[in-house]
């Protein structure tokens, strides 16, 4: 993954350079943008750029424009931000999308900072004195006294002044007028536009392949824009359902499929890493992020750069198993909203960390935002469908990549990554055989945090080892635990 690290305000040579050692891993290469006695900006990147510029922008990400469809990284992205700069002012956030975080002084000589909308790319702030401290982990910034803050998505600032939102979801406004032919050529339309964008001018290019729905409709598209044979990988224990369905999808897109299989051995030896990596406990997701660190390893040592995932389906498309035990549509709709309102510090947050403890950098074309405030207004019959007597999720994306995929794949029961690769509940049986009941008692009740099973806090106990107690309040939470 790519990322910056900044000191807006004196000259701290110092902490910049710190803050940069300690997420090298982001990038084997670091490129000073600009240094002088008032602030410092570095980008962590594993790639170079085509082309430096001395512009005092540094772009973690690419810029996407709305009236455009092309997509603008490295130096391109930042002589891009400058040049829109210069003719729009903060107005240029209106047109403004893609996947980024960034640091610019204006030329104005106003210092500002900005997120993308929905918070793909991350960014941390901290304020101590005069000085304004960034970097895109929380780890870099916790040597500082003062609180440490995640940038709100959709939003910019200058320095010394208040946030302010660019960009605010609408939230699921079902529309019924809609045509459901008409819906499913814009839904491809858009979903293609998406995967072509993120593909664009990338030469060591790799998709994640589960052999569920999401991953494979992306590794299909990939596979279809692509003139030579795409790289996709898949992990699991050995006889995973993933493993299987991947191989099938692999084979019919001939792509040059990677394998892994892994144990609870390799399990137990990579989730120290995982979690310092992660910068979370929560029990859904350290499970879900194994398999996901052990994929981008495999990634990085194939000699892949950017990665293609599936994650954002779930969440537009009401992909979760628990909706459907949900009471009513409003309530449904609700909880589609809070997921993408949370995003930022939960499921983007491990495609971010496990990507980049690896160098790589990880894009999701499900969560493109014309493509996302379409699926708001799709009703939700076609998103959760009564079908044969059963309650199927995804059913219109199902639908409308059906040819893509066949129908076994198409209309695969949907499981969560770390239950298709065939890794849940292995780590639980290990804790509980370490953890009684009474000294899940006495050390639950002592956590600083809710603390909500003994897998939970056999990982609440890791974290503690790399995180004081001031990071617990930027830990993300999942509403279910198993």
């Amino acid at each position: 993954m790519s990322g910056l690290v900044a000191v807006l305000g004196s000259n701290d040579k110092e902490r910049l350079n710190s803050f940069a050692d300690t997420l090298r891993y982001r990038g084997p290469y670091i490129r000073k943008k600009v240094e002088s006695p008032v602030y410092g900006m570095f980008s962590l990147d594993n790639v170079y750029p085509e082309h430096e510029n001395r512009l005092p922008v540094v772009l973690d990400g690419y810029l996407e424009l709305r009236d455009e469809n092309k997509a603008y990284s490295r130096a391109a992205g930042e002589e891009k931000l400058w040049d829109l700069w210069e003719k729009e002012g903060a107005s240029l956030f209106k047109r403004l999308e893609g996947e980024f975080a960034l640091v610019m002084e204006t030329p104005e000589g106003e210092f500002l900072i900005a997120r993308d909308p929905l918070g793909v790319k991350p960014l941390y702030y901290v304020e101590q004195g005069d000085n304004l401290y960034l970097a895109s982990e929380i780890k870099a910034l916790l040597e500082l006294e003062s609180p440490i803050n995640q940038v709100p998505p959709g939003s910019y600032m200058f320095k010394g002044g208040e946030w302010q939102q660019y960009y605010r979801s609408t939230g699921v406004k079902e529309d019924h007028s809609l045509n459901l032919e008409d819906t499913e050529v814009e839904l491809r339309r858009h979903m293609i536009q998406s995967v072509r964008e993120r593909m664009e001018h990338q030469d060591r290019l790799g998709v994640y392949l589960s052999g569920g729905l999401d991953s494979s409709v992306v590794a299909c598209i990939a596979a279809e824009l692509s003139p030579e044979p795409i790289h996709t990988f898949s992990v699991g224990v050995r006889g995973s359902q993933d493993l299987e369905y991947a191989r099938q999808v692999a084979d019919s897109i001939g792509s040059k499929h990677h394998e892994y299989i892994y144990d609870l051995d390799e399990m137990l030896d990579v989730l120290p890493d995982v979690i310092y990596h992660l910068e979370s406990f929560d029990c859904a997701y350290v499970r879900s992020s194994i398999p996901n660190f052990i994929a981008g390893r495999l990634a990085r040592e194939e000699g892949r750069e950017v990665m293609l995932t599936g994650e954002g389906s779930d969440e537009i498309f009401a992909g979760y198993t628990y909706l459907k035990e949900l009471e009513s549509r409003e309530e449904i709709n609700r909880e589609i909203g809070r997921f993408i309102q949370n995003l930022s510090h939960t499921g983007l947050q491990r495609v971010d960390r496990m990507n980049s403890a690896h160098g790589l950098n990880c894009r999701v074309p499900f969560l493109k935002l014309s493509l996302l405030e379409l699926t708001f207004k799709i009703p939700l019959d076609w998103k959760l469908k009564v079908w044969e007597d059963e309650q199927v999720d995804k059913w219109i994306l199902r639908r409308v990549f059906e040819d893509y995929l066949g129908k076994k794949v198409a209309w695969r029961e949907k499981q969560q990554f770390d239950q298709g690769s065939g890794s849940s509940g292995m780590l639980e049986e290990v804790v509980l055989e370490q953890i009684s009941d009474e000294q899940f008692a006495e050390a639950s009740g002592e956590a600083s945090v809710p603390v909500r099973n003994k897998e939970e806090l056999y990982y609440y106990r890791i974290f503690r080892r790399f995180f004081p107690e001031k990071a617990l309040s930027l830990v993300g939470r999942w509403a279910k635990t198993s």
